[in-house]
């Protein structure tokens, strides 16, 4: 089973991304800022990590940029979750997606299922 690892201060997203994915087969982990999300890297070893930027304690931009400079997680793929402007996203995060608040389900589930499958993909 993935695991999906939800970093957010708002607990009511957090909790019906969680809910959504469950039931999509997706384990999924609640972290309530980047340095929880952080301390919790090791012990979930999750598959994908869907941030928000706008977080007290540590924002999203310094979580993604410290998940990027450890050494087991840098290369977990990430999602941006938020409700920021797309096109003030610095640079550096252009090969990030993003997933603007509000969003549809349909939308969260492709970008998920795109960057973490459960299901084997298809082939013609």
């Amino acid at each position: 089973m993935k695991t999906v690892m939800v970093v957010d201060d708002e607990l009511d997203i957090a909790e019906a991304v969680k809910s959504i994915l469950e039931d999509e087969g997706y384990n999924v982990v609640i972290c309530a800022n980047g340095r929880e999300a952080l301390r919790s890297l090791d012990g979930t070893r999750p598959d994908l990590a869907i941030v928000d930027i706008m977080m007290p304690v540590m924002n999203g931009y310094e979580t993604i940029k410290a998940i990027r400079r450890h050494p087991e997680h840098g290369k977990l793929p990430l999602l941006i979750m938020s409700a920021i402007d797309p096109s003030v996203k610095p640079p550096e995060f252009d090969s990030i997606g993003l997933l603007k608040k509000p969003f549809a389900l349909k939308d969260l589930l492709q970008r998920v299922q795109q960057l973490a499958p459960t299901k084997p993909r298809e082939t013609t």
